[in-house]
């Protein structure tokens, strides 16, 4: 219900003064509003309505061209409006109404159909919301006729369209003259219609995946899907030239030309089965490792260890010198003498030079 009831009925008179001549010269340019005026529109979205069932949704009803027809349906119906001009007017007029004083963006679409004039300069924001709830079935939409053909994947689909394609279906119905609006917009409106797909060709547990997917492809560098998906290294480029004949698909192709069923078969064929692939892989892998070993905590509690020791260039690793065996506590230690067993250790003296080792024959005698 619409918030502060109280200080709306008690201008509900001036509220009215407001509404009249509004109605009569069209909606607030500030809120985006074009009144819809053409009976034959008017018909036709109440008609697609009345093919539905269930509680209906109506955004932005203004001054009520669609409501009245809505509203002879018998249904329940709630109307979302920001205008809080029009409150006063639509409570009267629609006494069996839910009438919400609520921002669209920010309101539950919680209704199984939603029926809306959207304002032209707020038609991506309140698309991008729509499709991310999860409550309705079916959406009747008058949007600008160019977005209205791009969401249907007429002339070529935007990237939007193509990451929900998977879990709705968009259809375009007929474009709208400008002449049917008050105030009259610079561009014609199209009827929309989305509806949610039973199933999903995709699972919603992939979602988030393949929408990436589709923005990459979108913004990919190259020249048509094939040169597109290369510079992507998805997967080498029989396993692509095979993948893009089993799903029809030209090498010239743009991303905006792909079908649903194409998407689909890209990202199924490309993404998943590549992702699985690598994980059976990876996991067998994982299982052929054998666990890692510290060589030094590792070692024979019974070898004295020797530190302090100095690496120098020819030593041998710091691991193998710090387990060498400390003179006379192995019994098949051999006897050498003192620089023998420097060299051979790597040791330095002080003010020495590094000893490189010497071969037994060329040592000192006693």
């Amino acid at each position: 219900m619409r918030p502060h009831t109280s200080r709306h009925r008690s201008t509900r008179s001036q509220s009215h003064s407001l509404s009249a001549p509004r109605s009569q010269h069209g909606g607030r340019h500030e809120l985006g509003q074009n009144f819809l005026r053409s009976p034959t529109t008017i018909d036709t979205i109440a008609s697609l309505a009345r093919s539905t069932s269930g509680p209906i949704m109506e955004i932005g009803p203004g001054d009520g061209a669609v409501t009245s027809e809505l509203y002879r349906l018998g249904r329940k119906l709630t109307l979302v409006e920001l205008d809080e001009t029009r409150l006063d007017h639509l409570e009267d007029t629609y006494p069996r109404a839910e009438v919400r004083h609520a921002d669209i963006l920010t309101t539950r679409l919680d209704r199984p159909v939603v029926v809306g004039n959207l304002p032209f300069h707020l038609t991506t924001p309140i698309l991008r919301k729509l499709l991310r709830s999860g409550r309705w079935q079916r959406a009747i939409l008058l949007t600008q006729w160019e977005v209205a053909r791009k969401r249907a994947g007429i002339g070529g689909s935007t990237m939007m369209t193509a990451q929900w394609t998977p879990w709705f279906d968009f259809r375009l119905v007929t474009r709208v003259p400008a002449d049917a609006f008050t105030p009259k917009p610079s561009v014609d409106g199209g009827i929309l219609t989305i509806d949610r797909c039973p199933t999903g060709s995709i699972p919603d547990n992939a979602r988030s995946e393949y929408q990436q997917f589709v923005r990459s492809v979108f913004t990919g560098r190259g020249r048509g899907m094939k040169g597109i998906l290369s510079k992507m290294s998805i997967t080498d480029h029989r396993t692509l030239q095979s993948t893009m004949d089993r799903n029809d698909i030209r090498g010239d192709i743009l991303p905006k030309d792909l079908t649903p069923d194409q998407w689909t078969g890209l990202f199924t064929e490309l993404v998943t089965e590549t992702d699985h692939k690598d994980a059976k892989k990876g996991k067998t892998m994982r299982n052929s490792k054998a666990p890692k070993q510290n060589p030094i905590t590792e070692a024979a509690p019974q070898t004295p260890l020797i530190t302090g020791e100095m690496p120098i260039v020819g030593a041998k690793p710091a691991t193998e010198k710090l387990q060498a065996s400390i003179p006379g506590t192995d019994p098949k230690a051999k006897s050498h003498d003192k620089g023998h067993l420097q060299a051979e250790r790597g040791f330095m003296n002080q003010h020495q030079k590094p000893q490189q080792p010497q071969p037994r024959w060329n040592l000192p005698r006693r």
